[in-house]
C-alpha cells in the first residue's frame, strides 16, 4: 500500500515539472531595459577673483603706559588674495581714534592703520577696539584690538565729587585728596570748573588734614562747591585739573549727581484737553513735593481765569499735597491758555506757577 501512494506522489511531481517548463517555454521574452543617455554635467563656475584681508597682528598690547599719555598704534593688512583690497572705513570704540590709514591695498601688499588712544580718562587694564571694512567677500568685518594698563601718576581720594543737591539751600561741598607718589614736588597749578555754578578751588593739605595712609609729603586738596543757583537736572561732567607733573599736565576729575528743584509739581502742565462742561465739571490733580529741609504750607491756589475751582489735601505734613483742580461751567469757551498760582510759606520759593491748558467747547 504504502509503496503504491510513493509511486503516485513521484508521478505528481513529475507532471507538475513539465508544465511549468511548457508555460516558461511559451512566455514572450522580457525586453531588454533601453539605455538613456544622460547629458554630460557642466563644470562648476570658477569662484571669481577677490581680496582676502589678514590682519598681521590683530591684538596688539602695549604693556604699561601712564595715565594722561597718548598711545599710538600701528596696525597691518595684508592682502593675500589676487586683486585690490579697498578698505571702506575703520569704526573706533570710545576713547580712541583713527589717525588715517591705507585705504586700497594691492595684492600681495601691505597696508597700516594708525590709531591712537587719550588714557586721560582710563584707569587699570583697558581694551579698545577697531572695526575694519572692506570688499573681503569672506569676511568683510574685521576687529582689531589695542590692550594697555594704565597707571595713574595722580591719585585721588575720593575718585569723584557725587551731589544730591537741593536748589536754594545751603551750598554744599567736597573734598578730595591729590598726590603723586613718584613725583617729588607735586604741584596743583589751576582747576578749570565747567558749571558756572560749582566753584572749584585749591590749596595744599594743612598738616591736620593730611592722611596719613598716604606716603607722599604734597598732598593737595581740591574743594568743589555747589551753589544755591544750581541748575536743576543731572550732573555729568569734569573738573580740569593742570598739575606740573611731567607725565600727567592734565587730571579730570568727575562730578556726578543730580540737583533737584526746591519744590516740585507734578504734572507741570494743567493739561485737561478737549472740555466739555455742559454736563458736568471736569477734575485734575497735581501733586506738589517740598524737597527742602524745611517744612512749609500752601497759603492759596488761584487761577488766572474764573471757573477754576481748587482744593488742597495734605498728604504728608510739611512736605506733600494733593492739588485737586475743577473746571465748571464759568469756565470761558475755547482755548485756555492760563496759570495756576501756588502761594506757600517757603522764604526761599514762595509762589510757583503752573500752567492751564485745554479747549472749552
Amino acid at each position: 500500500m504504502s509503496k503504491s501512494i510513493a509511486t503516485a506522489t513521484l508521478s505528481g511531481l513529475l507532471l507538475s515539472s513539465l508544465i511549468s517548463l511548457a508555460a516558461a517555454q511559451q512566455a514572450p521574452p522580457t525586453p531588454p531595459t533601453p539605455h538613456v543617455a544622460t547629458a554630460p554635467q557642466a563644470p562648476a563656475a570658477a569662484a571669481a577673483p577677490a581680496p582676502k584681508l589678514v590682519p598681521v597682528e590683530a591684538i596688539q598690547d602695549v604693556g604699561k603706559v601712564a595715565k594722561g599719555e597718548k598711545v599710538k598704534v600701528d596696525f597691518e593688512l595684508r592682502n593675500d588674495g589676487p586683486v585690490e583690497l579697498v578698505i571702506s572705513d575703520v569704526h573706533p570704540t570710545c576713547g580712541c581714534t583713527v589717525a588715517s590709514f591705507d585705504s586700497r591695498i594691492a595684492p600681495g601688499g601691505v597696508g597700516k592703520i594708525h590709531a591712537e588712544i587719550d588714557t586721560v580718562d582710563f584707569s587699570g587694564p583697558i581694551a579698545k577696539t577697531l572695526t575694519v571694512l572692506s570688499n573681503d567677500p569672506v569676511q568683510p568685518r574685521v576687529t582689531l584690538t589695542i590692550k594697555a594698563r594704565v597707571e595713574p601718576q595722580i591719585h585721588t581720594q575720593p575718585a569723584y565729587a557725587r551731589f544730591v543737591y537741593v536748589q536754594r539751600q545751603e551750598p554744599v561741598t567736597v573734598k578730595q585728596w591729590l598726590w603723586s607718589d613718584n613725583f617729588n614736588g607735586f604741584r596743583i597749578l589751576a582747576v578749570k570748573s565747567p558749571y558756572k555754578f560749582v566753584e572749584a578751588k585749591f590749596r595744599p593739605a594743612s598738616a591736620e588734614e593730611r592722611r596719613a595712609e598716604v606716603p607722599s609729603l604734597e598732598q593737595w586738596i581740591v574743594e568743589t562747591t555747589i551753589q544755591p543757583d544750581a541748575e536743576v537736572g543731572a550732573l555729568r561732567d569734569f573738573l580740569v585739573v593742570e598739575t606740573n607733573h611731567p607725565k600727567q599736565k592734565e587730571l579730570r576729575l568727575a562730578i556726578t549727581g543730580f540737583v533737584r528743584p526746591l519744590l516740585s509739581v507734578t504734572p507741570m502742565v494743567a493739561d485737561f484737553g478737549a472740555l466739555d462742561l455742559s454736563a458736568a465739571s471736569q477734575a485734575l490733580s497735581l501733586v506738589l513735593v517740598n524737597f527742602g529741609s524745611a517744612a512749609i504750607e500752601i497759603q492759596s491756589v488761584t487761577s488766572s481765569v474764573p471757573g477754576v475751582e481748587s482744593t488742597v489735601k495734605p498728604i504728608e505734613a510739611g512736605r506733600r499735597w494733593e492739588v485737586k483742580l475743577t473746571l465748571t461751567g464759568k469756565m470761558p469757551r475755547g482755548r485756555i491758555d492760563a496759570e495756576i498760582r501756588i502761594d506757600t510759606t517757603s522764604p526761599q520759593q514762595p509762589t510757583l506757577q503752573v500752567p492751564l491748558r485745554g479747549t472749552v467747547s
